[in-house]
């Protein structure tokens, strides 16, 4: 598939059909995506493929600790205000009225807050991390480039990708459960899996502001 009808094609994927995804494909994806942009070839991406009986443990404990109210292990956050702001209010708008979740249902928001914490039932979840001896910026710049690059090249193999720093909130069930370096720095995780169509908020195509409004062009 070339570039550009890959780039169209690739949207977040959060309903994903029961099928496993065989480590081989696993594997062609990441060979792919590695061949990203990397400051002064550092690569300092790693990555935990996680499946099978190991990812439901992790889920359970992630689903454990937001229900006990445990606080956040990850440093992540909402868009602080402004357009950004508007921006994901009106994707959550789409999602929340593909799914047929009102306002003031309680409950099913809450089912959907924690779809995110189960990596959306995906089959399988790649884990990104970095060691703590690689500056942070180095690590901003390279992971970003590999995810995307990664949720490409799953998009290539007939795959369906999220990409989601909810998948790693909690610490607890990833560290009882995979066995990482100490010095690990947990970025990111992407759920993976076979889209599931019938499930109404894959139709959401979110929007993107047009070129004139985030570009500004010199001497042309």
């Amino acid at each position: 598939m070339e570039y550009k009808e890959l780039n169209e094609k690739r949207h977040s994927t959060r309903g994903f059909k029961k099928d496993s995804v065989s480590k081989e494909t696993l594997e062609k994806v990441l060979a792919a995506a590695t061949r990203a942009v990397s400051s002064q070839n550092t690569q300092p991406w790693h990555f935990a493929i996680v499946s099978g009986e190991v990812i439901e443990k992790i889920r359970e404990c992630n689903i454990e600790d937001l229900h006990a109210g445990k606080p956040f292990d990850y440093p992540g956050g909402d868009a602080k205000g402004g357009v950004y702001k508007d921006r994901a209010r009106a994707i959550g708008k789409q999602l929340y009225g593909l799914m047929g979740i009102a306002r003031e249902d309680k409950e099913r928001r809450a089912w959907w807050g924690e779809r995110g914490f189960r990596f959306f039932d995906a089959p399988a979840v790649i884990l990104i991390y970095t060691l703590d001896d690689i500056p942070e910026s180095y690590n901003r710049l390279n992971v970003g480039c590999v995810v995307q690059n990664i949720c490409l090249a799953a998009a290539d193999e007939g795959l369906g990708t999220c990409a989601e720093d909810q998948a790693v909130y909690y610490y607890r069930g990833i560290k009882e459960n995979l066995q990482l370096p100490e010095n690990a720095q947990l970025q990111l995780g992407i759920a993976i899996g076979y889209e599931d169509p019938d499930f109404a908020a894959n139709e959401v195509k979110s929007e993107r502001e047009p070129l004139e409004n985030v570009t500004e062009w010199y001497g042309f």
